[in-house]
């Protein structure tokens, strides 16, 4: 009787072996999950390492760097469109996310993930979850300006003469990314005249050297809570604030615009979302329950970033000021800022990128 080649022997056992592993190996791949998140890393991934312990589900994220806050994720997200990487969105803000959602890069959301979400916070279209706020703030250094009545109390303040000189200096983060970037499409969309005199006189005021432009609203906090950098105040995000609040810097908060006639704060929050397409559908889902459980909302607000839990039913501590509550939020059609995205791009860059 012939010997069967050595060579035939070695592929008859590797079937029979891929045969036997098929169901192990197949289970193994199943039980991960891929995330494009915005979200800093100290943010998200102790949250990520919960679910993982907790379920056994294996997450390969993907995150991005503070100079391409919420631009790079999404651009990935839209070159993949056709066929899609990720199963998880999970971004620091809503405007990109609505862009994404009117791409087609988006998935229907499961059933009964929104419910206990307030209206204001809930897609149109049913594609997204909003939850984890954080507020446009006014962060102001109590040295350099110690009487109460000499601070600012709204984002329009940054153009007030009486701020600009020596000592009195303020900041803003260059509204090219993140959500300071969010921030000037809302104004621009709102009323799209005042809000291109708004930013050009801003522009005007950094080239003075009346404000400075930063590279982002951490970078923002710190020149503010830094007293010999002169800067009497600047815009941000309630979590950079919160970070120059719990070191005990000379700083307090403002929520801007309260008064009468004013537009109210403006808060961006947190969305997550399915990819359409996504190859771990059902993983994906169990993530994404996970990010937007109150569980998560909760642990958001109580750690350091302090962030806004947008249900009412969502507890947090003190220093978590609730919109509605605590202060007046802005009036927002997200889907409208969505749709702007890119339309005041090119002004912006023009005015702020070289600065």
């Amino acid at each position: 009787m012939r010997k069967a080649p050595a060579a035939l022997l070695v592929l008859a056992l590797a079937g029979v072996l891929a045969f036997l592993l098929a169901p192990h190996l197949s289970k193994d791949a199943a039980e991960s999950v891929n995330l494009y998140c915005s979200v800093d890393q100290d943010q998200y991934l102790p949250i990520v390492r919960a679910f993982r312990e907790s379920t056994g589900v294996e997450v390969k994220d993907q995150g991005e760097t503070e100079a391409s806050r919420s631009i790079g994720v999404t651009q990935k997200l839209a070159m993949e469109k056709d066929h899609p990487v990720a199963d998880v969105l999970w971004a620091n803000e809503i405007m990109n996310t609505i862009y994404l959602r009117d791409l087609g890069v988006l998935a229907p959301l499961p059933a009964g993930v929104a419910a206990g979400f307030p209206e204001a916070w809930r897609d149109s279209k049913g594609t997204y979850v909003a939850f984890a706020g954080r507020a446009r703030v006014i962060l102001v250094n109590t040295r350099l300006l110690p009487d109460r009545k000499d601070w600012p109390t709204r984002v329009e303040d940054l153009l007030d003469p009486r701020f600009g000189g020596p000592g009195r200096a303020m900041a803003i983060a260059k509204p090219l990314t993140g959500t300071t970037y969010t921030h000037a499409v809302t104004l621009l969309t709102r009323d799209p005249a005042k809000g291109e005199a708004f930013w050009r006189a801003v522009a005007a005021r950094a080239a003075k050297g009346e404000i400075k432009a930063a590279s982002g609203n951490g970078a923002v906090m710190q020149l503010v809570s830094d007293s010999s950098k002169g800067i009497a105040f600047g815009l941000t995000d309630t979590d950079d604030a919160r970070v120059a609040v719990s070191k005990g810097d000379p700083v307090e908060v403002i929520y801007p615009d309260q008064g009468e006639g004013g537009v109210g704060t403006l808060v961006i929050p947190n969305t997550v979302a399915l990819v359409r397409g996504g190859r771990h559908a059902a993983e994906g889902e169990r993530l994404l329950r996970w990010l937007v459980s109150a569980d998560t909302e909760k642990g958001l607000a109580a750690g350091p970033i302090a962030n806004i839990p947008l249900r009412p039913d969502v507890p947090a501590p003190a220093h978590v000021k609730r919109p509605g509550a605590d202060f007046r939020p802005m009036s927002v059609d997200w889907d409208a800022v969505g749709a702007n995205r890119d339309r005041w791009n090119d002004l912006l860059q023009t005015l702020f990128a070289g600065k």
